[in-house]
């Protein structure tokens, strides 16, 4: 077996250690956590001083230990869950901000001097003589010098402003 499927095989089996540890330690933890808190609640009640408040004091540490050990053992499934959860959310908001994005898109290829028909403002194939879309000529005549030209505000061959 080569190198990598040894050290996956190692992880694997260290993971697998983690899963079962962690709860353990955090079960001890807790077990250890409600007997001195029983006990310190009690005694406090009888008037007596705490005989097993070390287990306070053990079990919380514990209780944090074993969750640190849980969460390094179930990364890879929580990671997964959150993925599974986040996906369809940002799909979702793909969706509804696509009209606003190809908006902006079309902004920028018109400023960039896109062959925008002059009658129902879609864009064309640069060398085109007639829209696409509606069929209607995209070259307008220019009425300083009379010059056919792609629709814009000025004429490319005079300068004129075009109507």
């Amino acid at each position: 077996m080569n190198d990598n499927g040894n050290k996956n095989e190692k992880h694997e089996k260290t993971k697998k250690k983690l899963k079962i540890a962690g709860p353990i330690i955090v079960l001890c933890g807790l077990v250890l956590a409600i007997m001195g808190f029983v006990d310190m609640i009690i005694s406090t009640q009888n008037g007596e001083m705490p005989s097993l408040f070390w287990g306070m004091m053990a079990g919380l540490p514990l209780l944090g230990i074993g969750g640190m050990v849980c969460a390094m053992g179930y990364r890879r499934e929580v990671a997964k869950y959150i993925k599974n959860e986040s996906v369809p959310v940002i799909n979702e908001a793909g969706e509804e901000i696509a009209p606003a994005v190809s908006a902006i898109a079309r902004a920028a290829k018109s400023e960039s001097g896109e062959n925008l028909c002059p009658h129902c403002g879609k864009p064309n194939d640069d060398g085109a003589k007639f829209c696409r879309h509606c069929g209607n000529e995209l070259l307008v005549t220019c009425p300083a010098c009379g010059e056919k030209v792609k629709h814009g505000e000025f004429c490319d061959k005079c300068g004129a402003k075009l109507d």
